[in-house]
């Protein structure tokens, strides 16, 4: 049985959007006639015209758009294009992933914005995106993933709160309000960035301490900015709920924009189990999933089980995905000190010529010395997460090779732990530096296969270790 579904009309206004700039010529125009010549003949008709063309093309655009779901086959048919005409095919189990999102003007119009995902497409763009109203929308995913009564599972807003408070930062923050407050500042026609930095520095003028005040301004705004993440984060999760079914997987989130993202259990790519530094203090982690093609950046992870303790996560990680647990023993790196003190090399490193360089400026420039304490302060701290961190994957990463892989390492101040069926694992990296050479270890890159592949590292491993493990379980040298 076929069905065809058309494009909702807010479509429109979508395709409008890109060529809004092409108004401003007329505009452009009538402002300079009207000045020089104090007339608008001639105006009023350019614009109308350039509008109905507009209109025009985005209307034809908005028809040609069709979804055609064969149900008998499990093939979608997509079909757009005015002059030219462009026809998509997709058996269903193709499908990575199917996400709608629906924003307050969705909410209004009864539409969402539907997006369909394939492993393949262009790079840092959804395959396919158009607008469908709520009723179809629900009608094509009932089609592609049936109509079961999936399990739900809430989380709490005080769990989203605090995923949301440990994964936030200052510059998340910054790439989220920066662009706004620029629209804003340019819409109101007046330099609202400028505003509001001459406010933080009037407000950390009145703040005495004993750094200077360039100190307080850029503290105040790395407060805002982690502030304006946590905020937008929060919003971004709230209403976490995840639906479960034997072969298919759905997440919902957002209040002001909702988010519905479905996926099959085999188009995950791999697992993550991530901790960052504020996590690790609370001992909680997040669960995650890597779907390939999924997003806009083609291989996103999406939170499954946003806050959780380690056995809460390792009893859902065994029930839900079961066949992503590992089997075999893992390799570790050798409890020796020698092995440790390589762990902490560049920490040491880094921390005496943090010293010796804050003692060379604060003779060098005396006016300074205070924010030169400031800033070494800030360095020596970065210095000592960091090899915390080195201790951390010191103790604590493994590998384990066989039916399934699995790494636990850090990226940067985040531990990190990998889950991949070895038939997605796209490259093995072992790595030999020259103390590698001396101490007889290595350093082992995994890759997963996807267009934007998850990666983990672990180091200083036994290299005859390595070799030995990875020809038994891909059989090559």
């Amino acid at each position: 049985m076929k069905k065809i579904f058309k494009a909702h009309p807010l479509m429109i206004f979508e395709f409008l959007k890109p060529t809004l700039l092409v108004l401003f010529f007329p505009l452009i125009k009538g402002l300079v006639q009207y000045f020089t010549e104090r007339n608008l003949e001639g105006v009023v008709g350019l614009f109308v015209i350039v509008v109905c063309a507009i209109l025009t093309v985005a209307v034809l655009r908005w028809r040609s758009y069709k979804l055609i779901c064969n149900e008998r086959d499990q093939v979608i048919t997509i079909k757009y294009g005015v002059l030219f005409k462009r026809v998509a095919k997709i058996d269903v189990y193709k499908l990575s992933s199917v996400q709608t999102t629906q924003n307050p003007i969705d909410f209004l119009c009864r539409a969402v914005t539907y997006k369909i995902n394939t492993e393949a497409g262009n790079h840092n763009r959804t395959d396919f995106e158009f607008k469908l109203s709520v009723k179809n929308s629900k009608a094509v995913s009932a089609m592609l993933y049936g109509k079961g009564q999936p399990k739900a599972v809430k989380y709490s807003a005080l769990k989203v709160a605090i995923l949301a408070a440990t994964t936030s930062s200052a510059f998340t923050g910054m790439l989220v309000a920066a662009p706004l407050i620029n629209r804003a500042g340019n819409l109101l026609g007046i330099g609202l960035s400028d505003m509001l930095l001459n406010e933080i520095n009037n407000i950390s003028g009145k703040i005495e301490t004993y750094f200077p005040p360039i100190v307080n301004t850029v503290t105040l705004v790395i407060l805002i900015a982690y502030f304006i993440s946590f905020v937008y984060s929060f919003f971004k999760y709230i209403n976490f709920k995840l639906f479960l079914e034997d072969k298919k997987l759905e997440v919902r989130s957002g209040i002001i924009v909702r988010t519905r993202t479905s996926f099959r259990k085999s188009a995950i790519n791999n697992i993550k189990v991530e901790q960052t530094l504020l996590m690790r203090l609370l001992k909680r982690y997040a669960l995650k999933v890597s779907v390939g093609g999924y997003g806009d950046s083609k291989s996103e992870s999406e939170v499954i089980i946003p806050l959780g303790a380690n056995k809460e996560i390792k009893n859902k990680l065994s029930k839900y995905f079961p066949f992503f647990v590992p089997t075999e023993k893992g390799i570790k790196p050798a409890q020796t000190r020698l092995t440790q003190s390589r762990y902490l090399f560049l920490p040491a490193i880094y921390l005496l010529a943090t010293i010796l360089l804050s003692v060379w400026f604060a003779l060098r420039f005396g006016d300074l010395t205070r924010f030169v304490f400031f800033l070494t302060f800030v360095v020596c701290v970065t210095i000592f997460c960091y090899a915390y961190m080195g201790l951390f994957e010191f103790y604590k990463s493994k590998i384990s090779f066989g039916d399934n892989i699995f790494a636990r390492s850090n990226r940067g101040l985040r531990t990190y732990e990998l889950y991949c069926p070895k038939e997605n694992v796209g490259e093995i990296r072992i790595i030999r530096f020259l103390p590698d050479l001396w101490y007889k270890t290595c350093r082992v890159r995994v890759l997963v296969r996807s267009e934007r592949a998850d990666n983990i590292r672990v180091r200083h491993l036994d290299y005859d270790t390595v070799k030995r493990e990875v020809y038994k379980c891909f059989q090559i040298e």
